[in-house]
């Protein structure tokens, strides 16, 4: 257990001191609405934090490593987590079975060639008519998967069952499951970024963190050089929010970085494949009712940038605490999404 686990296991101990420090105080739930009494939980819950980190030291209470880089000093953290990442058993022929793949095969095509026999692209290679153009999608499923995928885009929605599909082809071990945390919506900087990945035994989970503002630059180079080392993301919403919102950030100091890689947006799938069984498709909600994960400490996204100042102006790591927890229990999640919307999506299992 690395030390990043033992203390959610403390922090989640605190919080529940702090919810009976707010009880004895008399505070009534029944006229509170469920935003107050988390903004009330939570706030409780910093300054407990606040007392019991008081005079402690953040690199000492943790296993981040300042790094120097050229543009600056940023801290990371490397923790090795005892959890397999499950990936689809695709196979190839399996994904060419769609003729319409194709460019200028349709439904009505399709059928008619089955019922001649050709049953995948890869036995459409020899075919007279449409030879040439299965053979350049063959390869393209051969080679560099990023052509399959975008290959893919053109004919799907990103939502398709044929991406996850897809996804088992990739080596396990080029999957960069990512999450970030900002000090707001819109452009407001990036101070957290998390990134798992399967290692020699189990995962990875790195974390990118910026000790105060002026390491933005220097922490998100680091973490885009060690997403430039994987070729497939995973992400929760990370579409339209982390990816762009990272690349944003980069633009901002002048570098027009962008991640090209073939994106798998878990929420995209989740409300496509697992919305009929839940309220909404926040994590948080599909952590409970799907996945069976119950946070003790979660911080209100509201309050992150109140944490996160209160850690610097405070020079105390106790308010950052629960945001790396939470950070890292999202990239978690994220791997037992991915193995839920597998089991759901491709084999039918729920």
């Amino acid at each position: 257990m690395g030390k990043l686990e033992r203390i959610a296991k403390k922090i989640g101990k605190v919080r529940k001191a702090s919810e009976a420090n707010l009880s004895g105080r008399g505070r009534n739930k029944n006229h509170s609405s469920p935003y107050e009494s988390q903004h009330s939980i939570a706030s409780q819950l910093k300054e407990d934090l606040l007392n019991e980190y008081s005079g402690k030291d953040f690199l000492s209470e943790t296993e981040f490593e300042r790094i120097s880089t050229d543009y600056g000093e940023t801290l990371h953290l490397r923790e090795a987590v005892d959890k397999s990442l499950v990936t689809p058993d695709s196979s190839r022929p399996e994904i060419l079975s769609d003729l319409k793949l194709v460019y200028g095969i349709g439904s009505v095509r399709e059928k008619e060639l089955k019922e001649k026999g050709y049953d995948t692209v890869e036995e459409l290679v020899d075919h007279e008519k449409w030879g040439e153009k299965a053979e350049t999608v063959q390869d393209l499923f051969r080679g560099e998967l990023a052509g399959a995928y975008d290959l893919l885009r053109r004919w799907k929605s990103l939502s398709h069952p044929s991406f996850l599909r897809l996804s088992g082809l990739f080596e396990k071990k080029q999957f960069a499951i990512v999450d970030i945390e900002t000090l707001g919506l819109s452009n407001q900087p990036v101070f957290l970024l998390g990134l798992a990945h399967t290692g020699n035994s189990g995962m990875v989970v790195h974390q990118f963190l910026a000790e105060d503002l002026d390491q933005e630059l220097a922490t998100l180079i680091n973490f885009s050089e060690h997403l430039d080392e994987r070729e497939l993301i995973l992400t929760y919403n990370g579409k339209n929010f982390d990816i762009p919102y990272i690349e944003r950030r980069l633009a901002y100091y002048g570098q027009r970085k962008k991640f090209p890689h073939p994106h798998l947006d878990l929420y995209l799938f989740t409300r496509k494949v697992l919305g009929h069984r839940t309220r909404d498709c926040k994590l948080g909600t599909i952590e409970q009712s799907v996945l069976g994960v119950e946070r003790d400490l979660d911080v209100p996204s509201s309050m992150v940038p109140d944490f996160y100042s209160a850690y610097r102006e405070e020079k105390n790591p106790g308010p950052l605490l629960p945001i790396l927890a939470h950070n890292r229990q999202d990239l978690l999640s994220l791997a037992d999404l991915y193995r839920e919307l597998i089991e759901e999506a491709l084999h039918g299992n729920k």
